[in-house]
């Protein structure tokens, strides 16, 4: 999670970076500088993933429809941190299922399904990288 947030961040680094930049040859270098700290960050994300692409594939699909579980203790002072705490959880997709009141706070458990990125791939889409077809020849 924080290689994709570090991602994120990086990448607004460089839009921020090249909008304030005076002149082309100046964009030219923060663009080669911010491309060279992005391609660093997205080899880092995925370092050792695609050694065997098939067994990637199968270990992402296994994930489609399954659920990722969070316990914590949510202590606060205030209704306030409380929902600051319930908004961080919902920005990260977590939905509280449980809550009960301990001696520390309350005793949260939180789910929110497991990340599959070939799930996000339309079938049609899927079939072409598949098969080969660039073109989605009919």
């Amino acid at each position: 999670m924080r290689s994709k947030l570090q991602f994120i961040f990086v990448s607004i680094f460089i839009f921020t970076h090249l909008v304030a930049c005076d002149n082309a040859a100046e964009r030219s270098s923060v663009a080669q500088d911010a491309f060279d700290e992005l391609q660093k960050k997205y080899d880092e994300l995925i370092e050792d993933k695609f050694d065997d692409p098939v067994k990637w594939a199968a270990d992402d699909l296994e994930n489609i429809g399954d659920w990722e579980y969070r316990v914590l203790i949510v202590a606060f002072d205030s209704p306030d941190d409380l929902t600051a705490e319930f908004n961080k959880l919902g920005n990260e997709k977590w939905e509280v299922i449980w809550m009960e009141r301990s001696v520390e706070g309350f005793l949260v458990v939180a789910k929110k399904p497991s990340v599959s990125l070939l799930s996000q791939i339309p079938l049609s889409q899927l079939g072409r990288l598949v098969t080969g077809d660039s073109e989605g020849s009919e």
